[in-house]
């Protein structure tokens, strides 16, 4: 039994904070200008009304749109999400995320969420392709919806010059993902061995805010990247035998904590096995956790640079320290989506 994504969409809601407005400068200690630092130029925060389960729901219902399977075809939905907040920034504990999503879809199927900080999508799509490949399910909905800026909001309130753990959290955006894993008659996706660098687990932690709802992370941003970093080039060559194999990808797409991060990759990638030139970054989203690869697929989508069957490579990172990585080929009539 072999697998393919039959759809994928990303959805951002249109209300649309620029860097200027949200962070300006003097926000930062030290005179330290935060575009200037991130290249970030805006995100997107939730509506009213909208938490984590909306925006997957969004996303969801436009990923199947595109896979031409029915809601009657999936049978398993799972939820990988960092955030499982409503639009009060209470968490969606019981019935699990995948459980309230599967209800608003009108889908009766298995589900169940996954957490693996910002790796969880790449993980969920790992998981679907075993039980597909085992026979046990035809189609999977791998679906996540990320309302990350009651973070950035409880980060904006502190002293920053007293609190910087706290910088990390201005860099993230709202956001919802989905995709669509089918049957195939080829094989059209390729996962590589995640790894696990438990020695780095303290360096990012997610936590419940303190004095206001919602959460707060608290990050050692520099050792994080750098602990990333350094294990980025050893990581792709354990699997990717040769430059000219590495070469057949189209679009390379990292895990986007910052634009500036994702040019540091670009370098460590291209010493490693070349081919920088196929990363691919966004400065218009902010962090979105779990969904930014499939928000940066949106993205080329839009700006009409996807084309049927060409291959891309994703590499996750979340906190823990895991890598995840895949490949896979893009779905025919995706420039029609």
């Amino acid at each position: 039994m072999n697998t393919q994504i039959s759809g994928f969409a990303c959805y951002l809601p249109p209300n649309l904070k620029t860097s200027e407005d949200t962070i300006p400068f003097g926000t930062l200690p030290r005179g330290i200008d935060f575009k200037r630092l991130t290249k970030i130029e805006s995100h997107h925060e939730v509506l009213e009304g909208q938490g984590s389960l909306e925006l997957a729901v969004e996303a969801a219902n436009k990923a199947i749109e595109r896979s031409g399977v029915s809601k009657e075809e999936i049978d398993l939905v799972i939820s990988c999400s960092v955030t499982k907040l409503n639009s009060k920034l209470q968490n969606l504990i019981e019935p699990c995320l995948a459980s309230n999503i599967s209800t608003a879809l009108g889908i009766n199927a298995q589900n169940f969420d996954v957490a693996n900080a910002c790796s969880g999508m790449v993980t969920g799509l790992l998981i679907a392709d075993r039980k597909i490949k085992a026979g046990k399910i035809r189609n999977a909905l791998v679906v996540s919806g990320e309302y990350l800026t009651g973070a950035l909001y409880e980060a904006l309130g502190k002293n920053l010059l007293l609190n910087p753990k706290a910088l990390a959290s201005l860099t993230i955006g709202d956001a919802g993902g989905a995709y669509v894993i089918s049957r195939s008659e080829e094989d059209r996706i390729r996962f590589f061995e995640p790894i696990t660098l438990a020695q780095y687990s303290q360096l990012c932690i997610g936590d419940a805010a303190i004095g206001r709802p919602g959460p707060a992370m608290r990050t050692e941003s520099r050792k994080l990247q750098n602990a990333a970093l350094s294990n980025l080039g050893e990581y792709l060559k354990r699997d990717i035998k040769s430059p000219e194999e590495w070469s057949s990808h189209q679009h390379v797409i990292s895990h986007q904590t910052t634009p500036r991060a994702v040019e540091k990759g670009a370098l460590v990638i291209g010493k490693a096995l070349g081919h920088s030139e196929a990363v691919r970054s966004i400065n218009d989203t902010g962090n979105t956790a779990s969904t930014s690869h499939v928000t940066v697929l949106e993205k080329l989508l839009e700006d009409g640079k996807l084309e049927s069957n060409q291959k891309i490579y994703f590499i996750a990172f979340g906190s823990g320290l895991s890598l995840i990585g895949m490949n896979f080929y893009l779905p025919l009539g995706v420039e029609k989506w």
